[in-house]
């Protein structure tokens, strides 16, 4: 029991430490690069829970708007017994599912696209975050921490930019406030989940994606079906997630499945190659955090200084094995020296556990300097400078693929046609 509360301890010291590092240290803005003009921002909310018997309470005094500084709030709600002991957790939400979306259905955090009446992208996250789940990131017992390094978002292999996306993180310091309004046409479903849970190994899982998703403005179903023969899936690393509370959204339109569950092969090969974008689509299917929105929570995991991000995340890939094969192949130099510089920006392990301040506290050197470090690796990322490089080789082993298919095409093809003519000839 008492290695429990130590655990607990740690994490809310830990948890602390780095809100008040994104306090202090906001991460550039990031313009939009030449023919790309969208710009969205979402919301990365944590609360505290509880843990039995204590019982939240939220002190106006120290923790409210009350002319007081953002670091003498966060110093007054770390300061509390019950967060000490308590669980941080995350806000996700589910997508609705909608036809021409190109993230249908998915586990995101709440947020969306800035309007021209949003003064500026933290304005755009607490508008989208009002509009689609009720809640006032405004109010007296919530507080702007910072923001996340800003990231150019690009369509399938990194080639084309679509947006810029800004994530900025809110501590809600409040666990008994009114249930989420849901807003039906954009929200399935909201999650809170566990810092806990997003760090376990055992809830590792991946998601195949529709390849022919980026060609589904074609209204010919057989090149999209063509697509999926050549390229297969895309299979992307992703993590379960188990809810501590879930909100669903009380339209109840959505929350049955809309067809019969795929329970053979022959079913199963129809349902690949049928017209369908993606394998998703269905609301009551697991919940699994992925792609983006993993992304930006790896950002976040990265700073918290007893978190290996690394271990929640896997390079993209297709399901074909020869696609396996040359991808694997072609990027595997350029994957080892880029885990070689994530693994440079950790600080010894000895200095994760322990400190002058307490356990699992880091000293203010310590702390600082991994905190530098982790600074310049996630605004490397943000520029796309990690996944870019690793797209080009990965295009390039697909091209490849592609012509060794071809050439193996042809050379059985011709080796078929001689076998044809000498059994012919042999015949005369």
């Amino acid at each position: 029991m008492q290695f429990q509360d130590a655990a607990k301890l740690s994490r809310s010291r830990e948890l602390g430490q780095t809100l008040h590092h994104l306090n202090l240290n906001r991460y550039p803005h990031v313009p939009n690069p030449r023919g790309c003009k969208k710009r969205a921002s979402v919301a990365l909310i944590i609360r505290v829970r509880p843990t039995f018997p204590d019982t939240a309470t939220f002190d106006t005094s120290a923790c409210g708007l009350a002319a007081r500084s953002d670091q003498e709030r966060l110093n007054a709600f770390f300061a509390q017994g019950w967060v000490q002991r308590g669980d941080p957790e995350v806000l996700f939400i589910k997508r609705a599912a909608r036809k021409g979306d190109r993230w249908t259905s998915h586990i995101a955090f709440p947020g969306g696209g800035r309007d021209p009446g949003d003064k500026d992208d933290l304005a755009a996250s607490i508008r989208e975050t009002r509009e689609e789940v009720g809640m006032d990131l405004e109010a007296d017992h919530c507080l702007n921490v910072g923001n996340l390094s800003e990231r150019v978002v690009t369509a399938w292999l990194g080639k084309t930019p679509l947006m810029v996306l800004c994530p900025f993180v809110f501590l809600h310091m409040r666990v008994d406030t009114e249930p989420l309004a849901l807003q039906p046409a954009e929200v399935h479903s909201a999650h809170w989940v566990s810092l806990r849970a997003l760090t376990s190994p055992y809830l590792n899982s991946y998601i195949r994606s529709d390849v022919s998703q980026p060609f589904g403005r074609s209204d010919s179903d057989f090149i999209r079906t063509l697509i999926r023969l050549l390229f297969g899936q895309v299979l992307i690393k992703g993590i379960d997630l188990v809810p501590t509370e879930s909100v669903y959204c009380n339209s109840g339109a959505d929350l049955l499945p809309s067809g019969p569950r795929v329970s053979t092969v022959a079913s199963g090969l129809l349902s690949f190659l049928s017209s369908a974008r993606t394998t998703w689509e269905n609301p009551s299917q697991q919940l699994i955090l992925w792609g983006l929105t993993l992304g930006i929570m790896s950002d976040f995991l990265r700073i918290l200084p007893s978190c290996d991000p690394s271990k929640l995340w896997a390079w993209p890939t297709l399901s074909h094995v020869d696609h396996q094969f040359s991808i694997w192949l072609f990027t595997l130099a350029y994957r080892k020296q880029k885990l070689r510089e994530i693994e440079s920006s950790y600080p010894a392990k000895d200095t994760m556990i322990g400190g002058p301040s307490g356990p699992g506290e880091l000293d203010h050197t310590t702390f600082t300097t991994f905190q530098a470090r982790s600074r310049k690796e996630v605004q490397d990322s943000a520029l796309l400078e990690m996944l870019g490089g690793y797209y080009d080789r990965a295009r390039a082993a697909v091209y490849l693929t592609l012509l060794l298919r071809i050439g193996t095409g042809c050379l059985l093809t011709a080796w078929g046609a001689r076998e044809l003519r000498n059994r012919r000839s042999q015949k005369l």
